[in-house]
């Protein structure tokens, strides 16, 4: 019966990937053919292959640290990026190029005010300080930093994957699966997106340090974390279901946890509230107006569609995108399929990491606002390697084929913010004084905000 129901959900799986390749095929979505009825087939079907497969007890690991597969895998990711570290600035960014300098007053004011967008994020502040005090208004030093944070999280999660199981094949999976997502160049490239990567490395290097018995650095970290950006709220939960095969870290479970409550209580007296973006309609702060059946799709479901078939469908299909599609995802079916170490509480782990910004889960199709998932993606991309621990040569190549069809999808995602970054200088050159600009194009952030600003710098260079 179980291998009548593993075949039955591997060929729903293969049928919800043909049809995602033939659309992908036929240029951009119109909102009334969303892909995420199709995704969410796909989701389902590997969830029960997740499920259904044997477990098994034998774990192939190694004592000598792959240093080589470390930095194979570091320079791929950057070697993907690399192209678009030149593209001009977009929406936000020209915002934070006019963040004044440092001043030790001001930041000690910030740690006990609250901020008017709804965020408390200090340290947030300080880094945008630094990093200006060197970059200047260079995209290429910028975008440059980015990439750095983002190879520094890649190579957490190596090393995390590495401490968990000690197999390299399952680490460098996991690296290249979290590096090259499509949903990365929100994160990585957008300056204005550069707290997640900071918070993610705070949360990843807390689980490590705990990993190696550093308490009281970990929970540090986990502090330094939260003043980074909201979404490192969720350490602890992340931390429980990662270490839980551990069974030993119960001090440093509830020193984290202490850590998050005194720094949300703080949060709370600022805010008078949670805080956050406000929902335009009621003028309260938009996780009040939450539902849960909203939040419980969004959870189980969309965050998934997008992890697995991270793309931007609003932008133009690159000539290669059908083929990439169906190799990214014919390698997570096999492996869903195949794999004999499932790491399932990995599962809960991805979906606890997106709470601290649950109102904002509803991803449409275009990936605007997936920067939140970017924690989350550690996770999954652990998840996925998992996967690979025990691989035959069989496996091995279907990996490689899987990574590279996932690094089709993210170039062709590359292609999108390289576009819309050109777009962006061109509309601020040629802008007439009282002209406005769009807040998006091809799916990506155009001039939601920073539209004045950026005529400005473009009359000014100086």
């Amino acid at each position: 019966m179980s291998f009548t129901a593993r075949r039955l959900l591997a060929s729903v799986a293969a049928v919800a990937i043909a049809i995602l390749a033939l659309r992908s095929s036929l240029g951009p979505f119109h909102p009334v053919n969303s892909p995420f009825a199709t995704e969410n087939i796909f989701w389902l079907a590997i969830l029960g292959l997740l499920c259904l497969i044997p477990q098994s007890s034998a774990t192939p690991h190694s004592n000598k640290f792959p240093r080589i597969h470390l930095a194979i895998a570091l320079s791929l990711i950057a070697l993907a990026f690399a192209r678009n570290l030149t593209d001009p600035f977009l929406s936000d960014d020209y915002i934070l190029l006019n963040v004044p300098s440092f001043n030790w007053n001001v930041f000690l004011a910030s740690l006990h005010a609250p901020g008017g967008d709804g965020s408390f994020r200090p340290l947030g502040t300080l880094y945008y300080q630094f990093v200006k005090s060197f970059a200047g208004a260079s995209p290429l030093i910028w975008h440059a930093v980015g990439l750095a944070l983002h190879l520094l999280n890649a190579a957490l999660v190596f090393l995390l994957a590495w401490k968990l199981w000690r197999n390299r094949t399952a680490a460098i999976v996991a690296t290249l699966v979290f590096g090259l997502n499509g949903t990365r160049p929100e994160a990585a490239l957008w300056t204005a997106g550069n707290c997640d990567l900071l918070a993610s490395a705070c949360v990843l290097g807390s689980i490590i340090l705990a990993l190696n018995k550093k308490i009281i650095p970990s929970l540090a970290l986990a502090a330094v974390g939260i003043l980074f950006k909201e979404s490192a709220y969720a350490l602890p939960l992340i931390a429980f279901f990662v270490l839980w095969p551990a069974r030993q870290f119960r001090r440093y479970l509830l020193g984290a946890v202490a850590v998050c409550a005194a720094l949300f209580a703080w949060r709370w007296h600022l805010f008078h509230g949670p805080g956050g973006y406000l929902d335009p309609t009621t003028k309260q702060p938009a996780i009040l107006s939450l539902h849960l059946l909203t939040a419980a799709k969004g959870v189980l479901l969309r965050i998934w569609d997008i992890l697995l078939v991270p793309l931007n469908w609003d932008a133009p299909a690159s000539w290669w995108l059908p083929f990439a599609l169906t190799a990214s995802l014919l390698g997570i079916l096999y492996l869903a399929a195949t794999g004999s170490k499932k790491q399932l509480y990995l599962i809960p782990a991805t979906c606890c990491a997106v709470l601290p910004a649950i109102h904002l889960v509803l991803i449409g199709q275009s990936e605007l606002g997936s920067r939140i998932l970017y924690l989350a993606a550690a996770p999954f991309a652990l998840l996925i390697g998992s996967l690979a621990i025990a691989a035959e040569k069989r496996t091995l190549i279907v990996c490689a084929i899987m990574l590279a069809g996932t690094t089709g999808v993210l170039e062709n995602n590359l292609n999108a913010w390289h576009e819309a970054a050109m777009q962006a200088q061109k509309l601020c050159r040629e802008a007439s004084p009282n002209q406005s600009a769009p807040g998006t194009w091809e799916g990506v952030f155009l001039f939601q905000n920073g539209f004045e600003q950026c005529k400005a710098a473009a009359q000014n260079p100086k």
